[in-house]
């Protein structure tokens, strides 16, 4: 469960899971108050942070030597659909085979699938 509250302050939201809080809001340009990631820029820190964390796991698993693994997500549009491109750089001594696995398995993550599933968002107001 997460949690979302804004008051009258435009537009930073409150958000909670019960742990932990962080303020997402919208930049300056589009009438924010630029205090927190924009949603869209959340989005991408998720799916960012979901690939960081399963190439660790399977790289750890794995045994191979990366020191340091980066993960740069940037939203376009292709077609009239929403793509999101990431750059994935590792730090260590790896070979072409290996690094053509570990874009294999950075599709595997859990915020990829979701992302790239057939979603459906349902609301109700109370």
């Amino acid at each position: 469960m997460v949690k979302a509250t804004i008051n009258k302050e435009h537009y930073a939201c409150s958000v909670t899971n019960g742990s932990h809080d962080i303020v997402i809001d919208e930049p300056i340009e589009l009438g924010g108050t630029h205090k927190g990631f924009a949603p869209k820029g959340l989005l991408m820190a998720s799916l960012a942070s979901c690939v960081a964390i399963t190439l660790r796991m399977y790289v750890d698993r794995k045994g191979w030597e990366v020191q340091k693994i980066e993960v740069v997500v940037n939203m376009g549009i292709e077609n009239a659909q929403n793509i999101f491109l990431e750059e994935i750089t590792c730090t260590g001594n790896l070979t072409d085979e290996q690094k053509q696995r570990l874009e294999d398995i950075a599709a595997k993550c859990p915020v990829s699938k979701i992302l790239t599933a057939g979603n459906e968002v349902r609301s109700t107001v109370l």
